[in-house]
């Protein structure tokens, strides 16, 4: 246990003093003590004046929560999409990033499942992977604790979320769309609580399931837009944790597709829209503010990509500005007041999320901006982007200064001669559709030493991206790749010495160190 001051303060005056002890292998947690009327000696740690951190018991395990710098992490290493109530697809630990040994398990999805979202990962490292109609939780060993299945003709299409001890997932009947929650003991799979919402409706992307403060969050639709795309979100849903009751909804004047929100752990929520719109909404359902370019009501749809929370206080949106136009655009906007910061035009087609951390514990903080050319599943319209693509579609990383936009590195996948994904011609399990037709690639993901993990829609690739000689050139012995065969819907996860990938119809691979 080592402490030290904060501040220069005199013996005998108030301060805080932060305390620092290895919890688990490889992560270090932090414990404020204020009013300490002593001067402690040894490990300073710098602190921001107004940060506020606490520990949190999971079982026999801790981790950390810091809400007023924008990052709220639960006592769970991946808890929901985008890692935790951040969406910010960054952590501070370190996973596997050579591939060349392969993973040490493998889960082959017998069933052929389509897996749409990132598995989540426990304070244990036991691990959950939701596919269309199972819910599975696995040792960090591989082997199986319990499956849940979902009711008869129920689809579960919207990534779930851990919080205090539940597993919250949503699912529909698949005709009406009405949405039921369920709360699931992670320790048993047995369900504590089902709440069905008559009055609403959920589309059937791949949205994410948000619970914090004892909240649930989670997106619905009011069908107000005569749009092709209106089946995305364009209400947002607030209901208890603990049993379900509607808290409010709040509806939006745009569309959100593939709705995950950030919170800056006040309570509130931010989210983007398809077309650049920004919502910061109060705890209890209210605007705050509201920013960057209004959505046209004839055409609410622009692009399949979202925002993410930097630990800075910044929110950072990636967005079209039509559905057609190559005019994409990331844009910085202040948490507090919404005020724009910077903007930066994208040299290629915004399709996702994208990822906020830093480099390494010392290094620059980034945002990670996904881009890309997306899939088709008509063979007539494939075609037709094949050609305009120049016979083959591209993805890449661009990797951009959080503070001023400016480019640091890029980083371009291998490209896919095919207008569909890979895996989506291979055999399937019916009750799970007949496509995945994911985004591009996956969010990307930050690790604790600056890798950065990317997903590929296209053919599969799962690639491990650092550059170790700080040259800002990602060259071919800084990049490691597994090949899986199969296209991600989504990122793949991080627990410390762990990363756990899933592609949509394919087996789950664990790598640990």
């Amino acid at each position: 246990l080592k402490c030290g001051s904060t501040s220069n303060l005199a013996r005998n005056q108030t301060a805080q003093h932060i305390c620092t002890f290895d919890i688990m292998p490889r992560v270090t947690s932090f414990f404020i003590f204020a009013s300490w009327m002593t001067e402690a000696s040894g490990m300073c740690l710098d602190s921001e004046p107004d940060a506020q951190v606490s520990l949190l018991q999971h079982g026999q395990r801790f981790a950390l929560t810091q809400t007023a710098s924008g990052i709220g992490r639960e006592a769970y290493y991946w808890s929901s999409r985008g890692g935790g109530p951040a969406t910010s697809s960054s952590v501070s630990y370190v996973a596997p990033s050579n591939f060349s040994g392969g993973p040490s398990w493998v889960w082959q999805n017998e069933f052929k499942e389509q897996v749409r979202h990132s598995p989540l990962i426990d304070a244990d490292k036991n691990i959950f992977v939701s596919t269309t109609t199972r819910l599975r939780k696995f040792t960090p060993n591989g082997d199986i604790v319990w499956t849940w299945h979902a009711a008869p003709n129920a689809k579960m299409t919207a990534a779930p979320a851990l919080h205090n001890g539940l597993i919250y997932v949503v699912h529909t009947d698949g005709v009406t769309r009405i949405p039921t929650v369920v709360a699931i003991d992670m320790q048993s799979g047995i369900v504590h609580w089902n709440r069905t919402y008559e009055h609403i409706e959920q589309g059937g992307d791949a949205e994410s399931v948000k619970v914090f403060n004892n909240t649930i969050i989670f997106g619905a639709m009011t069908n107000k837009f005569d749009d092709e795309h209106s089946g995305g979100t364009d209400t947002v849903i607030a209901a208890s944790a603990a049993d379900g009751t509607m808290l409010w909804q709040y509806a939006a004047d745009a569309i959100m597709w593939n709705f995950s929100p950030s919170t800056p752990g006040d309570g509130s929520i931010l989210f983007s829209g398809s077309c650049g719109t920004v919502f910061r909404i109060s705890s209890e359902g209210d605007l705050i503010w509201k920013a960057g370019p209004s959505s046209n009501p004839d055409h609410p749809f622009c692009t399949m990509a979202g925002g993410a929370l930097g630990p800075n206080g910044v929110f950072y949106s990636m967005y079209s500005v039509n559905s057609s136009s190559n005019n994409n655009k990331l844009a910085a906007y202040n948490v507090t007041d919404g005020a724009l910061l910077w903007s930066k035009h994208l040299p290629y087609h915004a399709l996702q999320y994208p990822a906020v951390g830093h480099l390494g514990a010392q290094g620059p903080l980034v945002v990670a901006v996904p881009l890309g050319d997306g899939l088709s599943a008509d063979p007539m319209a494939g075609a037709a982007k094949l050609a305009r693509a120049g016979g083959a579609l591209r993805n890449m990383v661009l990797v951009v200064d959080a503070a001023t936009g400016q480019t640091m590195w890029q980083s371009e996948e291998r490209p896919w001669p095919h207008a569909m994904a890979a895996g989506e011609f291979d055999e399937h399990n019916v009750t799970d559709g007949a496509m995945c037709l994911p985004d591009p690639q996956g969010i990307p993901v930050i690790s604790g030493d600056g890798t950065i993990y990317t997903s590929s829609s296209h053919h599969g690739d799962l690639r491990a991206l650092r550059d170790a000689d700080g040259d800002g050139t990602i060259s071919q012995w800084e990049i490691s790749v597994f090949k899986t065969g199969k296209c991600f819907l989504n990122s793949p996860s991080l627990a410390p010495g762990m990363l756990v990938a899933a592609p949509c119809w394919g087996p789950m691979y664990v790598f640990k160190e």
